[in-house]
């Protein structure tokens, strides 16, 4: 009987203990998962910055890098995205892909008329 009371007298505290940390991981797993998902969509909306900026003095050719860039990480991203919104935002941004891509292969000043939306959009988003 005494064995068994010593046994509970170690094992109570130290299981205490045990859930006050597994919470504490928890929130803090949470809390950098939320952290990584802004630093995402932060360099997401910096390479879509970039390839306006590009096509605006029509270097399309660094423009198109930028915008494979954009669409690859938009792709990377939609799939582990939480925020509802943003994921369909991400979404919307990769039906026009091949209209942005294709543009810029051309040279085409038109791409313009879909990078300023997106990258309205995203800023806004960001906000």
């Amino acid at each position: 009987m005494l064995l068994i009371a010593g046994f509970l007298v170690g094992f109570i505290p130290q299981y205490a203990g045990l859930q006050r940390l597994q919470k504490e991981l928890s929130g803090s797993t949470r809390q950098l998962g939320s952290c990584q998902s802004s630093e995402q969509f932060s360099q997401l909306c910096d390479t879509a910055t970039m390839m306006y900026l590009e096509a605006v003095p029509k270097n399309y050719g660094l423009a198109g890098e930028y915008a494979k860039e954009f669409f690859d990480q938009a792709q990377r991203i939609v799939s582990s995205i939480e925020d509802l919104a943003l994921g369909n935002l991400l979404r919307d941004s990769l039906a026009i892909c091949d209209q942005i891509t294709g543009d810029l292969a051309k040279g085409d000043a038109a791409a313009l008329s879909g990078i300023r939306p997106l990258l309205s959009k995203l800023q806004t988003a960001k906000r």
